[in-house]
């Protein structure tokens, strides 16, 4: 089974430019940053010209390993005001398609948090890699039922129900239904 769908590079140019301004920044060598990221020389190089399209476990690998927030590696937009169109954002599909993530709020600095709107089809489980960089976790379910995997406790999360926890804890999402589960996902970061 196929783990997660391939971003498209010309959806989000802005993938290769953001990843070696934050190593940059970050004052890492390739190499060095391969060794915090567990992600190897040869593919972080690839990704920062453009030659290669990172899957969002290995985006998460890398946001973990420099302790910088994901959305940081998609955008760089650091607006007062946004205005934020569900149509206009390039989604992130995962799961051969069960699984589709819209970046709404990308990380700011103020409020250190980022907000993504995720769409759940029926038969959809995904595992969601360990973010050790966030602190918390939270789910706001707006349609449908979202069964949810925090370490061995599961839950059942309806319409108006929410859930808060660490996002350094294993989890799972999953679609048992057969109607479509949509719900915000907001992550705190450390």
């Amino acid at each position: 089974k196929k783990r997660g769908d391939l971003f498209m590079m010309s959806q989000l140019p802005k993938v290769g430019q953001n990843l070696r301004r934050l190593r940059n920044s970050l004052g890492l060598s390739l190499d060095e940053a391969s060794k915090l990221t567990g992600v190897s020389k040869a593919m972080l190089g690839q990704i920062e010209r453009g030659e290669s399209s990172p899957t969002i476990s290995t985006l998460w690998k890398i946001s973990s390993g420099l302790k910088v927030n994901f959305i940081s590696l998609l955008d760089d937009n650091r607006n007062q005001l946004v205005l934020v169109k569900k149509d206009e954002i390039h989604p992130i599909k995962e799961e051969n398609g069960k699984m589709i993530i819209y970046p709404i709020f990308p990380f700011d600095s103020k409020n250190g948090i980022d907000v993504f709107l995720v769409e759940l089809y029926p038969d959809c489980s995904h595992v969601s890699a360990i973010h050790k960089n966030v602190l918390e976790e939270m789910i706001l379910v707006s349609e449908g039922t979202l069964t949810i995997q925090v370490e061995q406790e599961v839950y059942e999360l309806n319409k108006g129900d929410s859930l808060k926890f660490g996002g350094g804890l294993n989890h799972i999402y999953m679609n048992k239904g057969n109607e479509k589960v949509l719900f915000h996902n907001i992550e705190i970061y450390k």
